[in-house]
Order: structure tokens, then C-alpha cells, then sequence
């Protein structure tokens, strides 16, 4: 018995068309994905490496103060209740292979331990630097985007495209949310002098906020002091900007995605009016047309949309597992903004289309199409 109502009797029908309209979702869903999981991973790389760093540290650059504004700042310092300790430090950066640089803190060998504990990092292998010897210890991602091992050398007197100056030795890989690398302040002591060091301050458990405000409320009686605190909103105003892009992108692509699929979807539909037309004719509500029509766009759609991120998540893990791992960058594969993201594009798409469909089939006068086709 035919069915003239029956979806799977019009696919099977039109495989052609089908096929095209499946190919632009299916495309369209693929190339959202990578968008989503390449930008995401970019994004928390760069936190991880520039805005990690400060907004869990709190350090104070006070090289262009007078010796006697320096004094004076180390006693306010002392003396404030949600300060801990207050260290000096030196701040370097490293390169690394497509992706932002990262930082290299100097720190005092006996206060690497506690910084690690302040950044909730953990030593996964090798050892701490060894005093007064030119050893650094990497986060295994910065290790890996460089290529290095335990034991290797790097720095910019073994390579000259490298940014951090000398020579120095991998000891150790650590873990943890903050990409950056640690490293005995006597090594560079030489090279820096003591009223060039930056001052670390370790706030007390829970009250880093009480010492980001208070640092804040120095920097307005001295400009000249720089704080992290002015640097974490000059890379929270770059981070938004990135993402803004990102999200500009991607709402070009679903746009772009949602035209094509509607131009396409009103021709096949533009072309079978006498077959709608004939179906009123036979006593089919004009509702139950439409509602045909909704189920055979949102039906192509969504077989589009699922294919398209299958076959994307397979690649991604498969390019994440087999050979971004080994350059420190897996993907993010799933992330919570996916869902809202991804979900939006067919749910946009389908009812876009099914739009001008709607308007066109409310024209349609059965009884002058079956008089034109006879």
C-alpha cells in the first residue's frame, strides 16, 4: 500500500537531493566541531600559560621604585594579615611551538616546594632543581610542545630562536592546571641584579582575593608600581577578545550553513507543489502537510548533524591521542559550551528552513496546480 505521507518513501525516492542537503549538514556539523574543539583548546592552553599564572600568584615588579620606596613596600607587605610570604623572584618566558610563550619562574630553592604547593602542582617525575646549578623543572605539556626529555638542554645558547637566555637542563616534569616551569633564582643571580628581582607574595589559604585588592589599592597610590593585578586584566580583555573572534566565526559559519540549507530545501519543496497540492486535494489537512515537511527537514538535518559530529569526534580523538598528546596540546574534547553550541546550529537550521517551506505551502491553490498539470 503506498503511503503518500511516508518520509522514508520520499528519501528513497530522492537520494539525490538528499544526499546534497545531508552532505551540507553533515559538513557543516564536521567543521563546527573542530571549530568548538580547536578554539577551546587554544583558549585554555593560553589561560593555563598567561592567565593562570596571575590570577593564582600575586607578584609586584617594583624595579623602578627608589631603594627607600622598596624598603617601605616590603613593610607594608610584612605586615598585612593576608600575606603569608613575601619572595623574590626573577620572571622569564620560554618559546613554544605554535601557541603563546610560556613563563619560567626563579624562585629561592627552598621556596620552589611551597610555590608548588601555593599552585597546586605535582612533580610526576624527575626531581627539583639542584641549587646553584642552571636545572629547571617544565610542566610535562611545555616539555612536550618543545620535544624535550629528562636530562635534555635547551635555551637560547642551543638555540637561537629559544627566548629563554643561557643554558639550561631539564630535571623534572610536573602536572597541574598552571602551564609554567620553576627554576633556581642562583643560576640567573648573575645576570639580574637584587633591585632588579620581582617580589612573589604567597597570600594565606583562601585569601587571595583580600591580597589581588589590596595590591590593587597600592597600585593606585603608585602607578609605577606594576602588579599582576594589572596584569590579569590586560589578558582577561585579550582572552575575551579571542573568544569574541571565535564566536563571531562560528556564528558566520551557522549563518552561512542556515542560507544554503534553506535556499536548497525551498527549491525541492517549490518543485513538488502539485504534489502537495494533489495531497489537499485528497483531503490531507493543510497542518498534516506542513507537518510532513517538518519531518523530513528536521529528519535530513539531524542525520547531517549526528554523522557529522561522530565522524569529527573519532578524528579528533584519534589526531588528540596519536599525535597532539605528544606535542603537549590534547584537544578538549568535550566541554559544557559544546552543548548549547552545537544543539543551536541544527535546531536554528531546521526551523529557518522549514520557514519559507511554511509560507510557500500556505500559497498553494490545490485545485489551479491540478488544473495546470492536467
Amino acid at each position: 500500500m503506498i503511503k503518500p505521507l511516508s518520509v522514508l518513501k520520499y528519501y528513497q525516492n530522492n537520494q539525490r537531493k538528499i544526499i546534497i542537503v545531508f552532505l551540507v549538514t553533515f559538513l557543516s556539523a564536521f567543521l563546527q566541531s573542530v571549530l568548538l574543539v580547536s578554539s577551546t583548546t587554544m583558549i585554555n592552553f593560553y589561560q593555563a600559560a598567561t592567565l593562570e599564572p596571575v590570577s593564582r600568584l600575586a607578584m609586584i615588579d617594583s624595579s623602578k621604585q627608589s631603594p627607600e620606596n622598596r624598603d617601605r613596600l616590603r613593610q607594608l607587605l610584612d605586615q598585612n594579615q593576608a600575606i603569608s610570604k613575601v619572595l623574590p623572584i626573577a620572571v622569564e618566558a620560554v618559546s613554544l611551538y605554535g601557541i603563546e610563550s610560556a613563563y619560567i619562574l626563579f624562585l629561592q630553592s627552598k621556596d620552589i616546594e611551597d610555590v608548588m604547593d601555593d599552585l597546586n602542582l605535582t612533580l610526576i617525575n624527575g626531581e627539583l632543581p639542584t641549587p646553584g646549578i642552571s636545572d629547571v623543572i617544565l610542566h610535562w605539556k611545555i616539555a612536550a610542545n618543545k620535544g624535550l626529555k629528562i636530562g635534555d638542554h635547551f635555551g637560547n645558547n642551543i638555540s637561537q630562536s629559544e627566548l629563554l637566555e643561557g643554558e639550561y637542563r631539564l630535571v623534572g616534569l610536573f602536572d597541574g592546571q598552571t602551564v609554567i616551569g620553576l627554576s633556581e633564582l642562583g643560576c640567573i643571580k648573575q645576570q639580574i641584579a637584587e633591585d632588579q628581582l620581582s617580589t612573589l607574595i604567597i597570600p594565606q589559604k583562601g585569601q587571595i582575593a583580600q591580597v589581588k585588592n589590596y595590591l590593587a589599592h597600592l597600585f593606585q597610590q603608585d602607578s609605577k608600581l606594576i602588579t599582576t593585578t594589572a596584569l590579569e586584566v590586560s589578558f582577561n580583555n585579550v582572552n575575551n577578545s579571542i573568544i569574541m573572534i571565535f564566536n563571531i566565526v562560528y556564528l558566520v559559519i551557522t549563518g552561512i550553513v542556515t542560507i544554503c540549507v534553506s535556499f536548497l530545501f525551498y527549491i525541492y519543496f517549490y518543485q513538488r507543489r502539485p504534489e502537495f497540492g494533489l495531497l489537499e486535494a485528497l483531503g490531507h489537512t493543510r497542518q498534516t502537510i506542513i507537518g510532513k515537511a517538518f519531518l523530513e527537514i528536521s529528519g535530513i538535518n539531524l542525520l547531517g548533524f549526528i554523522s557529522g559530529l561522530v565522524v569529527a569526534a573519532v578524528c579528533e580523538w584519534a589526531l588528540s591521542s596519536f599525535i597532539l598528546m605528544e606535542h603537549g596540546l590534547p584537544l578538549v574534547l568535550w566541554d559544557q559550551s559544546y552543548t548549547f553550541k552545537l544543539l543551536s546550529m541544527p535546531l536554528f537550521v531546521t526551523f529557518s528552513s522549514l520557514l519559507p517551506v511554511w509560507r510557500m505551502l500556505k500559497k498553494v491553490d490545490p485545485i489551479s496546480i491540478i488544473e495546470g498539470e492536467v
